[in-house]
């Protein structure tokens, strides 16, 4: 009898390893740290992660891409996830190392991630790590997003030209870099036709770190630039840095001109 009890016992557990086992399914994981899936900017990609797994992509920005770009996860199917307020979790790198992520943000059904606002630089390869909370498949479609420029690659103006613009996101995050070079020396004139309240900075150096100017905060924005000495100099390159100052998100496009007051 205590023998027939041990058979049974077994037996039953057994029974139990096996219906856990045949709940669990682990998805696919695509790509590798090693060999990232190449996404394509502005086309939807079909893909899928593991439980507890990560898939890898990569995608390269164009000559004139600098700005900030957006994931949009679209046709979501989640199954067995451990969380109730997140399904993903995106990582993007500037390294094909996969070490020290530049941003992450997480996602519970379809959504467009903001990634901060990021500015991101032209002609670079930027890899993605997306992690499962359960298992994930989805449609993933890196696109670039509301603002331009960036700290390596300012958008070039030209004097006197009105310039087609954009900035988005929130203060401190949402951003747009820009560039020129004045002929004589002289104060210089910025003027936007902006609905919502931007700010600007001016700067002598491309690392946008020595700031020269500070047009405050306002809707059709317009101010008077010069420096210190009392006009921009000849012959010199300066840096342009729009920020949004709203703490909701908000998308800004505009006309944006700088010119030479003649003074």
């Amino acid at each position: 009898m205590k023998y027939l009890l041990l058979l049974l016992s077994v037996i039953a557990l057994g029974s139990c390893s096996k219906t856990e086992e045949s709940t669990t399914n682990p998805g696919t994981n695509v790509g590798s740290a090693i060999a990232p899936v190449e996404l394509t900017v502005g086309t939807a990609k079909s893909g899928s992660v593991a439980k507890y797994g990560s898939s890898f992509y990569k995608f390269t920005t164009s000559s004139s891409g600098a700005g900030s770009y957006k994931l949009k996860f679209a046709s979501m199917s989640v199954s067995d996830s451990y969380s109730s307020s997140n399904s993903i979790k995106a990582y993007l790198y500037s390294g094909s190392g996969y070490s020290s992520a530049i941003e992450a943000e997480t996602c519970l059904t379809a959504c467009d991630m903001a990634l901060n606002y990021r500015n991101l630089d032209n002609s670079t390869t930027y890899y993605l790590k997306i992690y499962g909370y359960g298992s994930v498949s989805y449609e993933l479609t890196v696109s670039q997003a509301g603002s331009e420029g960036s700290e390596s690659a300012p958008v070039a103006l030209t004097l006197g030209t009105a310039h087609s613009a954009k900035v988005e996101g929130t203060w401190v995050y949402g951003k747009s870099y820009y560039t020129f070079s004045t002929v004589a020396a002289d104060n210089y004139t910025l003027t936007m036709t902006n609905t919502n309240s931007l700010e600007a900075t001016l700067y002598s150096d491309s690392s946008f770190s020595s700031g020269v100017h500070y047009c405050s905060a306002s809707s059709s924005l317009s101010c008077s630039m010069d420096n210190s000495s009392g006009g921009l100099s000849a012959s010199k390159t300066y840096y342009l840095k729009v920020l949004v100052t709203s703490s909701t998100a908000q998308t800004n496009t505009f006309n944006l001109t700088i010119a030479a007051e003649g003074n």
